[in-house]
């Protein structure tokens, strides 16, 4: 597999298991995201946007799974498992420190969180955040804007 692919499997999984909360099915949203994107290859107009497009396929077969979910377990969206990929290295305030901060993140509501990890990690500006979520870029400001302004009191609560 080639480096630039690669990276792209592992941005996507990074935003799959931030959607989903499950390594599990961050895995087989990663790998239906790029089957997805295989089989519409030829949609794609300019492949200088191709993570934003990988992204919003992500989102959109996120969306349909939740719509498609017929047992009724979706308790999993409001407690998602944060990745915690923690060096042993690191000492224990660090990690209680990196713990909070997730709880926090996984304490947003749904879409300020996607906005912040498309923007904070992903690195996606608001333009490319609302193609992704498909919303206007307006409204993906609003939900960032919020999303920074609850970590921020939250932060000024803990200290």
């Amino acid at each position: 597999m080639s480096d630039g692919i690669a990276d792209y499997v592992s941005r996507v999984y990074r935003f799959a298991l931030r959607l989903t909360g499950d390594p599990h099915r961050a895995e087989d949203l990663t790998q239906e995201t790029f089957l997805r994107a295989w089989r519409k290859r030829g949609s794609l107009r300019d492949p200088r946007a191709m993570r934003t497009w990988l992204f919003r396929i992500a989102v959109n077969l996120w969306r349909d799974g939740l719509r498609n979910r017929r047992d009724g377990d979706t308790e999993w969206l409001e407690t998602e498992l944060p990745c915690t990929n923690v060096a042993p290295e690191q000492s224990l305030e660090s990690r209680e420190e990196l713990r909070r901060v997730l709880d926090m993140l996984d304490n947003l509501p749904p879409r300020q969180r996607e906005v912040l990890h498309l923007v904070a990690v992903e690195e996606l500006s608001l333009a490319q955040v609302a193609e992704v979520l498909q919303i206007n870029p307006g409204t993906a400001k609003v939900h960032l804007s919020l999303a920074r302004k609850q970590m921020r009191e939250k932060f000024q609560a803990e200290s």
